[in-house]
């Protein structure tokens, strides 16, 4: 059912300056004339003392900070470390970071206003005293870390088959549980990922995949990783391993430095507009003094693209200069560094060797033009060094790096070799053409990456080793995109070469493409061909295939629907084929469902069904396929539990970061507008997920609520959670009834319009409306209620055990002298 509030028809008018609020009486007349009004000429909103505001500035949320409200709340006292975090400039005679200064003395000739029900405080600017930061930057000092609690998500599923071999059948049962699990404690998060496995051959078994705690650093922008994990791959090969490892969380930084972005660099002869165009789009736009300009937030584009710069003088002459944009991966931002030290012992599956090891990698954009970057790996029987650079060019990104590597062993010859890599990336605006990534690598013989050292060790030790060991001699891929205009679509090349010391065997794959649509048919046709050879000659044939897909929306019992379909040809000759349609159902869409037909060239033919349903504790699937040689039924259920000192939630999704929302209640309240995703009976939620070390702001609908819900007092909060906090969001509310009702003066006339109604302890309770209704808040209904109805005279009267009455008088007010 839909709460209704209920306000008086008529809201008292009020003219504000900062916090100052008077009450213009000319609107009233009569008795209500007489009202006292005291309570709205007078600033005590909030009690004088130390509350957590959440500051916006020029209507940008800067954060939950501590403010002072003395005075009356006609002064706000603010420290000078935060009005430094919120980013406004204030002079350093006056900034003492010992002490609370107030907002008045730093306004700038700006403006604020509290907002008491909100518990807000918004601070007006000019701009040119405010000191600039990059979008997407919040000072650390309001990121939360989250509370302490613990969380399991599962997947788990159950498989029946029957298989039909030789006239008889063979039945199958399988099932698997996934369980990631983790616990956070003082900033501190343990994480847990393990599986269990079993099927009715062999009995059930757990397997721990990886086990590790971590912490945010963000003082050095980075991320502690103690236990099991992988190492980047950016500059070495990634491998798996057991140890600590310290890097560069770059979600910490703002949005221009998530990627590599050129910085603007220019002189404006005079006031200036700076314009900035990629691909004839304006991307950037901002205004500069006279001077040396530089323009650093940028976002990263994936494509890249020439920047051409225009800086429009305030004489409207006009200079224009390009800015070339190309990235390929290991760039980075002018001034930024990236770096990860990782220490352990290394551990590949089926290895008895795991040898203790050192890595460390460091990364610095020079600027423009240069990233330079280096890395090294050190353990007892092996050693490799990387130097490299990354160019942005007129012609394009390119990257450059050489690795030595020396592999020390007992029984055989030392391996030392290098291995060079070359990569290029570039965007063409005037063809549209995009060559993604082009790289090349080549090693030589003896060159070992410390997986492939490892793997040799144990086929020394083991006897294996016939004086050759395959491994990877060169690598050679090309991704290429090629826009042909509007309405013609676009074609893509993707290839891959690879061949390999100690054996003949290589592999090459190529793939062209077209994609397009028209009107709602979207369409592609792909042609690929992929050859492997090894030591025998029977694979070294090249196989050409070939692939036509269809997909189009359509309405099917008054829900949107997707008809998909494709044809496969292998070498001229038809392959396989199917056809599927899927579509959700329901309010929310909480229902889905697929159903695909499949054929193959031998006549073979599968039906393959799948339903899948959401609720708000878990979701449910079930599929079922058929087929002459065998049928498979599956069921499966995944969801997440959360414990915290307040219970235990359950939801059907959790991300890496989330929040936990406290309305006390407030039941039935969507949040975000999500209709699936609503507050308990004791105004309590999970929000599955959040943006690490970003403003989200998290809204609870109340258009909705029961009844006898709690009122929300603000229904908007912003957080900047660390990545992987357990975030703990608490809204204000009013858990008091609402009771209205009218009532008279024992003279038979209305009482004054606006007038307070105390209670005994002389607690503001509500007000007189229009038409002499009473509207309070309280608990329960208190058994007398006094209003104060003249001023001048201080009279007032009493309500002595008050009916929830609207018709004909029935509750008297009795006057009493004071």
């Amino acid at each position: 059912m839909k709460k209704i509030t209920y306000l008086p028809l008529a809201i008292l008018c009020l003219e504000s300056s900062a916090l100052a609020a008077s009450f213009n009486m000319d609107f009233l007349s009569g008795e209500s004339a007489k009202a006292d009004l005291s309570r709205f000429e007078q600033n005590t909103l909030m009690a004088d003392g130390k509350y957590e505001l959440d500051i916006y500035v020029n209507n940008d949320w800067r954060g939950r900070i501590p403010v002072q409200l003395v005075d009356n709340n006609h002064n706000v006292l603010i420290s000078s470390n935060d009005i430094e975090n919120l980013g406004i400039e204030v002079d350093n005679e006056i900034a003492n970071k010992e002490q609370y200064l107030p907002l008045k003395s730093f306004l700038h000739d700006g403006s604020y206003q509290l907002d008491v029900a909100s518990f807000k405080l918004n601070i007006n600017i000019p701009q040119a005293y405010l000191i600039q930061h990059m979008n997407g930057y919040i000072s650390p000092d309001y990121w939360d870390q989250g509370i302490s609690g613990a969380f399991v998500s599962y997947n788990s599923n159950y498989f029946h088959s029957q298989n039909k071999q030789n006239g008889s059948r063979n039945n199958n049962d399988s099932a698997y549980i996934f369980l990631n699990s983790g616990i956070n404690l003082f900033g501190w998060q343990f994480r847990d990922q393990s599986i269990y496995n079993y099927n009715n051959q062999n009995a059930g078994q757990w397997h721990n995949n990886n086990r590790y705690v971590q912490k945010g650093i963000p003082s050095i922008n980075s991320e502690l990783r103690a236990g099991d994990s992988y190492t980047n791959s950016e500059s070495f090969d990634s491998i798996f391993f057991r140890g600590i490892s310290l890097k560069t969380d770059l979600r910490m930084y703002p949005d221009a430095y998530q990627g590599f972005s050129p910085t603007v660099h220019g002189v404006a002869q005079s006031n200036a507009v700076i314009d900035i165009y990629q691909d004839n789009i304006l991307i950037f736009q901002t205004s500069v003094p006279p001077g040396p300009f530089t323009i650093k937030d940028l976002l990263p584009t994936g494509s890249g693209g020439d920047l051409n710069v225009e800086v429009k003088e305030a004489n409207g002459s006009i200079n224009r200069f390009i800015v070339p944009f190309s990235a390929v991966p290991n760039m980075l931002k002018e001034g930024m560094s990236k770096y990860e030290f990782t220490a352990g012992e290394a551990r590949i599956d089926n290895s008895k060797n795991r040898p203790n090891f050192i890595q460390a990698s460091y990364q610095y954009g020079i600027n423009n033009l240069l990233t330079g970057y280096n890395g090294a790996i050190v353990s007892k029987d092996y050693y490799s060094v990387l130097l490299g650079g990354g160019f942005n060019l007129p012609v394009g990104a390119l990257s450059i790096d050489i690795t030595h590597a020396e592999s020390r062993f007992s029984e055989i010859k030392n391996k030392k070799g290098q291995s060079y890599k070359v990569a290029y990336s570039r965007y063409f605006n005037q063809s549209g053409t995009n060559f993604s990534l082009a790289a090349y690598r080549y090693s030589t013989k003896d060159y070992l990456t410390l997986s492939d050292s490892i793997a040799l060790h144990n086929w020394v030790q083991e006897g294996n080793y016939a004086g050759h060991y395959s491994h990877q001699k060169n690598t050679f891929n090309i991704n290429m995109n090629q826009n042909l205009g509007q309405n013609l679509g676009s074609i893509f090349v993707s290839g891959t070469v690879r061949d390999y010391w100690g054996e003949s065997n290589n592999s090459q794959e190529f793939q062209l493409g077209y994609n397009n649509n028209w009107q709602k048919i979207n369409y592609s046709i792909t042609a690929s061909r992929i050859s492997h050879s090894d030591n025998s000659q029977e694979s070294t044939k090249p196989e050409q295939r070939y692939y036509l897909n269809l997909s189009f929306p359509f309405s099917l019992f008054e829900q949107q629907a997707y008809m998909t379909t494709n044809v496969g040809f292998n070498d001229g000759q038809y392959n396989n084929s199917n056809i599927g349609i899927s579509s959700t159902v329901g309010d929310h869409h909480q229902l889905n469902y697929n159903l695909n037909f499949a054929h193959q060239h031998a006549g073979n033919t599968t039906l393959n069904s799948s339903l899948s349903y959401k609720t708000q504790i878990a979701t449910l699937n079930s599929s079922y396929s058929h087929s002459d040689q065998y049928q498979q039924l599956g069921l499966g259920a995944s969801g997440s539990l959360v414990a915290f000192s307040g219970g235990i939630l359950t939801s059907n999704q959790l991300g890496e970061t989330f929040a936990i929302i406290d309305a006390p209640g407030v039941k039935n309240a969507a949040i975000n507008g999500d209709k699936t995703m609503t507050t308990n009976n004791n105004g309590i939620a999970l929000v599955p997920y959040l943006s690490a070390y970003r403003k989200n702001a998290v809204m609870l609908d109340s258009s909705n609520l029961e009844e006898d819900s709690a009122e929300l007092i603000g229904n908007i909060k912003d957080v900047v959670p660390y990545a992987g906090a357990i975030t703990y969001i608490d809204f204000k509310t009013d858990k008091r009834h609402n009771y209205i009702f009218r009532a008279y003066r024992d003279n038979g006339k209305p009482l004054p319009f606006g007038t307070e109604v105390t209670d005994k302890n002389n607690q503001i309770l509500g007000y007189v409306g229009q038409g002499s209704t009473i509207f309070i808040k309280a608990d329960k209904l208190p058994e007398q209620l006094f209003i104060s109805i003249n001023k001048e005279t201080q009279t007032k009267c009493t309500i002595s055990h008050p009916e929830l009455i609207m018709d004909d008088p029935h509750n008297i007010c009795l006057e009493e002298q004071h």
